[in-house]
């Protein structure tokens, strides 16, 4: 380094005295004193010059690079990481990328922005205890031995509040592997059914306290192997028939609103979403349900609290911004009456909540790393008051996005499950346990499946599965293949589409789907177990649900495919499952009527345990008919 430093010089010192020589002005040698004086031609010396300069910077960029070793490193990876982000923030696509969040597992901080109605909340704790502990077994919720239990009381008055998400660690599970088998071909009769838990004494009632500002998620593992199907179930326990009592009969049929959003082929309009949750009935009698109109624009529809007060009468409680779809309604075991929304289709979820039967609202956001699209979003709540609120995402791979509320702690906890496709239009269940249940559909382009493009719709219906968490303070999830039916052209879609899912008495699980080929399923899951898949003989299986009366009878109440007539099966005097079903009880809506479009005419929705209703010989729901909203109520065992 020394030699080179000292040729540097040298050279230097020659630049330095070469521009005396250059432009010093000289007389030309033959001349005299008169001789004026000439400049000499330039071009030679000008090369030396330039090679001074050059000389020159070397050295400079020598010195600079000696200095640079002597000097301690400086780590520039934060800028880096800087850099990535906002370049994967800039292309990021909404309706295929989770925000913050990788296939796996998510680490979430709370959002930026605020809930609308700022709410108050008192300091004083919750002093009910109900029960959260985790079942006993390691795999799917086992089913009990008894007969249903004779009637089904109002769920205990556990007092709710809802401050912001909290984190849990959890560790990462072994990666998915795929179930061998799909279904049961040749079912036989439930193995195993349970009756489910009484609700305890009524525990002192609390206020609010206040919640937190920056929730985190939980790190989410990755679903573990997927139990399978069996040919052969487990024996068959004594199950009791409930006798049919009386006729189905129609009590009430009136028109909410003219007001719905429902243009033709303009979405989303307010009857889409067979997953919603749209009406709930409180203990007093009063009528609770939500609307959504056109709003300002797509992603700005606004949202409509009708109530049905004690005297027969329609009235708007409450309005606001509900993003891009119809919003969800829940009822706790006090009558607080829930509402989730999404304004401005932001990512962010805002809950409102109301302890006086809708006088008064409270608000808050529910932390998480929500997409900011159409999220497909659902609702769940169980007999203790524990909630779940989800979005589905992607679709390959496939996401769900949740926040559980355990009225035990009394905070939200935001998780993610990760897995193969998407799976939507879910149904989400609270178990007694700590546990979820969750049931979907598949929906994604045809080419991720390996099919041919449809000149059409792109999109295809055609697998079902069942997904169970033992425990939501350890998330992982376990996934059965439930039906999956190949389509027979390119234009096909809906070729096994989800109806209903329910969860009966006995804690058994019964998916109701159709299947464009052959018509009316309906699939019973036991023990982790497809125990029962059996075509059912409705009218029109695109529309169908299920319920149970107080005595635990089964009915499916379906809506013709004109929509005139209501139609209601009621289980046989043999039937214990819903699966048996006596001749058909049509009830006359042709003054009302529905149709048979899925996304404008939604399904018969009505009060069922999943929203909050105990099971009921009255059954209060909502229909819907592109801008018509329009209420029903059906005395089971008739007038």
């Amino acid at each position: 380094m020394s030699i080179f430093l000292l040729a540097i010089r040298r050279v230097l010192i020659q630049c330095l005295n070469a521009p005396k020589n250059i432009f010093r002005r000289r007389r030309p040698l033959s001349s005299n004193k008169n001789t004026p004086l000439a400049f000499p031609l330039l071009w030679k010396k000008r090369e030396l010059l330039v090679a001074c300069v050059l000389v020159l910077l070397i050295f400079l960029i020598s010195l600079v690079a000696a200095s640079s070793e002597l000097l301690p490193a400086r780590a520039s990876e934060p800028l880096l990481r800087h850099l990535q982000a906002s370049v994967i923030r800039s292309i990021g696509s909404p309706s295929a990328t989770l925000p913050g969040v990788t296939s796996t597992q998510t680490n979430i901080g709370g959002p930026t922005s605020s809930p609308t109605d700022p709410p108050t909340y008192p300091t004083e704790a919750n002093t009910s205890t109900p029960s959260n502990s985790d079942p006993t077994s390691t795999g799917y919720p086992p089913s009990d031995t008894t007969t249903p239990i004779p009637t089904q009381p109002s769920y205990p008055p556990i007092s709710q509040v809802y401050p912001s998400p909290t984190t849990n660690s959890v560790p990462v599970a072994p990666p998915i592997t795929k179930p061998t088998s799909t279904r049961v071909q040749n079912p036989t009769p439930i193995p195993g059914a349970t009756k489910t838990p009484t609700p305890t004494d009524t525990p002192t009632s609390t206020d609010t306290p206040t919640p937190t500002d920056t929730p985190t998620s939980t790190d989410t593992p990755t679903p573990t192997d997927t139990p399978t199907s069996t040919d052969t179930p487990t024996p068959t326990p004594t199950v009791v028939p409930v006798p049919v009592s009386g006729s189905p009969a129609l009590a009430r049929l009136e028109q909410v609103t003219g007001g719905a959003f429902g243009q033709d082929n303009v979405y989303v309009p307010n009857s889409w979403g067979v997953q919603k949750n749209r009406l709930v009935r409180t203990s007093t009698g009063d009528i609770f349900t939500v609307y959504i109109d056109a709003g300002q624009d797509l992603q700005n529809r606004n949202w409509h609290l009708m109530h049905r007060n004690l005297s027969g009468n329609w009235e708007e409680l409450k309005s606001g911004n509900a993003g891009s779809e119809p919003i969800n309604i829940l009822v706790g075991p006090n009558d607080e009456i829930h509402l989730f929304t999404w304004p401005g289709t932001q990512g962010k979820l805002v809950h409102l909540y109301s302890k006086d039967l809708g006088k008064t609202f409270q608000s808050e956001e529910i932390a998480g790393a929500w997409i900011q699209d159409q999220g497909y979003s659902g609702s769940g709540i169980n007999a203790k008051g524990d909630m779940v609120i989800f979005q589905t995402a992607a679709d390959k791979p496939g996401s769900f996005l949740w926040s559980y509320y355990s009225s035990t702690t009394q905070k939200w906890t935001f998780h993610t499950n990760t897995f193969d496709y998407r799976y939507t239009y879910a149904f989400f269940f609270p178990g007694n346990n700590g546990d979820l249940t969750i049931t979907a559909m598949r929906d994604v382009e045809r080419p991720e499946l390996g099919l041919p493009a449809s000149t059409g719709f792109n999109y295809i219906f055609n697998a079902i599965k069942y997904f169970y968490i033992k425990d939501v303070t350890n998330p992982v999830l376990q996934q059965l293949p439930v039906v999956e039916v190949q389509p027979k052209n390119n234009s096909d879609y809906d070729v096994t589409y989800l109806t209903d899912s329910y969860i009966d008495s006995y804690g058994r699980i019964h998916i109701l789907y159709n299947n464009l080929y052959d018509g009316p399923h309906h699939v019973i899951i036991a023990d982790g177990k497809i125990v029962k898949d059996v075509k059912q003989n409705i009218d029109y299986g695109q529309k169908m649900r299920i319920t149970q009366d107080s005595k635990g009878h089964f009915y499916l109440i379906s809506m013709s495919k004109d929509g005139q007539t209501l139609n209601v099966y009621p289980g046989t005097n043999n039937d214990t499952d819903g699966t048996d079903l006596a001749p058909v009880v049509k009830l006359d809506i042709s003054k009302l009527p529905g149709c048979s479009d899925d996304d404008f005419c939604h399904s018969p929705t009505f009060t069922v345990p999943r929203s909050g209703n105990a099971l009921s010989d009255t059954i209060d729901g909502v229909y819907g008919n592109f801008t018509k909203e329009i209420y029903f109520q059906i005395k089971l065992h008739g007038n």
